[in-house]
């Protein structure tokens, strides 16, 4: 068997003008050769694809024989071929069905781009009404490998992105959770929210995990955007409640309440602004005799 440029023992190029030699080992009956010939390509598909999508029928196939035990290994280099052409779609199915050895933490264009087409098949899916889902558990599996590297790598703002992309309010609450900075991150999704999310019902579902989330993750409650957040979820009750309790309490608290009502007075809603006030007035006096005391 000839095999193009000088090889290692185990098969490895160390130069290579021509990936023909180690194309050829994918049909070799020995598995080591197959397996010795998938590494090395892997590791050459890059510069010499147009040569290996000549047999992208063979690579197929070693993925579909299920007692094949390196199927996953041809799965990924199927993947990088069908990159290469420029098919994202069969890249991404292969991609998936790689498992593991599809690495979401490896900087390159190839892993990057098949992650943003990931992300867009998801985001699609999730879109659907629940009865027509039909997500692939191997597409889950990457974006919930995905957030886990977001959150490893400290990259709160974009796990809670993804998380508001994709309608995952467990993974909202866990990047939340998990932030180094609670405040900022509740901050940040709270802005997100209120600009980028187009669906009516579904800004509605997050405003309501912000909200609970401001008051139970432990810290202080940031009552001006607890606010905010059930302005735009017409919550007048929820609003009434939190400036009662402010103007019940010390000086700081009442210029909060200013500040809190100034802020909701800017967005101009002037009939949810009439209930809140009417929730106020019979608060009112009673926060009067008490100061007076």
């Amino acid at each position: 068997m000839a095999v193009a440029g000088p090889m290692t023992m185990v098969g490895v190029p160390v130069t290579l003008g021509s990936a023909a030699g180690l194309i050829s080992m994918l049909e070799e009956e020995q598995v080591a050769l197959q397996t010795t010939a998938l590494r090395s390509l892997n590791k050459v598909v890059d510069t010499h694809w147009a040569e290996v999508a000549g047999s992208i029928s063979v690579i197929e196939a070693m993925y579909e024989d299920e007692f094949f035990a390196q199927r996953h290994l041809a799965a990924l280099l199927a993947s990088k071929v069908f990159y290469h052409l420029g098919e994202l779609n069969d890249a991404l199915t292969y991609a998936l069905r790689a498992g593991d050895l599809f690495d979401v933490t490896e900087p390159g264009a190839f892993v990057q781009t098949l992650l943003a087409k990931a992300i867009d098949e998801y985001i699609e899916q999730r879109s659907k009404p629940e009865a027509e889902q039909s997500i692939d558990e191997r597409l889950v599996a990457v974006v919930e490998r995905m957030f886990e590297r977001c959150l490893a790598d400290a990259q709160f703002h974009q796990a809670i992105g993804i998380a508001l992309e994709t309608r995952r309010l467990d993974k909202l609450e866990e990047a939340v959770a998990r932030s180094e900075d609670v405040a900022d991150s509740l901050a940040y999704a709270t802005r997100v929210t209120q600009t980028l999310v187009s669906s009516r019902e579904f800004r509605q579902l997050v405003l309501r995990v912000l909200v609970r989330l401001y008051e139970s993750v432990g810290v202080e409650p940031h009552y001006l955007n607890m606010c905010q957040c059930l302005m735009f979820l017409d919550d007048a009750d929820g609003v009434a409640a939190i400036l009662t309790t402010l103007i019940q309490g010390g000086e700081e608290e009442h210029l909060l309440a200013y500040q809190i009502a100034f802020s909701l007075y800017e967005n101009e809603i002037q009939a949810f602004l009439n209930r809140v006030n009417e929730k106020l007035a019979p608060a009112a006096p009673a926060a009067a005799t008490a100061t007076a005391a």
